[in-house]
């Protein structure tokens, strides 16, 4: 089985193009608020880690002194590279590394951020020590991802997610974010959930599914009672086809002491 480095570059490296265009990745609901609550300043040495095709650092560039973004797919990174030159961003850089090995020494940024990407990670308590060790003291770290509404629903919800995309390792709760983050060193300041409502037939183009592996997330899906889809945020048709999923984002700001 490949590693999860080996997992996630192959993923998104083949599907690059897929996520550069991507509107929901690019300008979806958390972004504004993920702005928000990292408050950018002019003297912020920013870091946006598993950036992939640079949709949070160009965001942060304008409001920043300098900003880095990080992945491990390099092909991602050719469209955030391309994307910089064409907006004329000269204080934005992007390298490839591990979300869970930063390659950068000890308090070297003032601002970390994170997009619809620790899911992926398969240590997350090695990637938020590592935000901790490169933050300065007084920094913060902001990031936005898929929750699960109950251990009881991570369950069903990881394999629903893993099966179209092998990427994924975990979409864990809000709790259990909570005792992660504190276990890191870090404070929690605020968050906050922002609803998506993501089509079907989008999410399952957008990984590269075969067709064979979207009947075989339908009949996972068609599996439920009423009230478990209910609960997973499933949305069916008048005839009872699954076209949609409903999840909640978290965005969260935790602050450094």
């Amino acid at each position: 089985m490949p590693s999860e480095s080996n997992s996630s570059r192959a993923q998104f490296n083949a599907h690059a193009g897929k996520y550069a265009a991507s509107e929901v990745h690019r300008h979806g609901p958390s972004l504004p608020v993920l702005l928000e609550y990292a408050a950018p300043m002019r003297e912020d040495r920013a870091l946006d880690v598993a950036t992939g095709t640079g949709n949070t650092a160009h965001a942060l560039a304008p409001f920043v002194g300098e900003v880095v973004g990080l992945d491990l797919a390099d092909l991602m990174l050719d469209h955030a590279r391309q994307r910089a030159r064409e907006d004329g961003q000269t204080n934005a850089r992007f390298v490839v590394g591990s979300a869970e090995n930063l390659p950068f020494p000890d308090a070297a940024f003032t601002l970390v951020t994170s997009r619809h990407a620790p899911h992926h990670f398969l240590h997350l308590d090695r990637f938020l020590a590592e935000a901790h060790r490169v933050l300065e003291g007084g920094g913060r770290l902001v990031i936005a991802d898929q929750i699960s509404p109950t251990s009881a629903a991570q369950v069903w919800m990881d394999e629903y997610q893993t099966l179209r995309d092998p990427s994924h390792h975990a979409q864990r709760t809000v709790e259990a974010w909570q005792d992660l983050t504190a276990a890191a060193g870090f404070v929690w300041t605020r968050h906050t959930l922002v609803p998506y409502r993501l089509e079907f037939t989008w999410w399952t183009a957008q990984s590269g599914c075969t067709p064979t592996t979207v009947e075989r997330l339908r009949a996972h899906a068609d599996r439920l009672s009423a009230a478990e889809r209910q609960a997973a945020g499933l949305e069916y048709d008048a005839g009872g086809r699954l076209i949609a999923h409903h999840e909640q984002m978290m965005v969260v700001r935790l602050d450094r002491p």
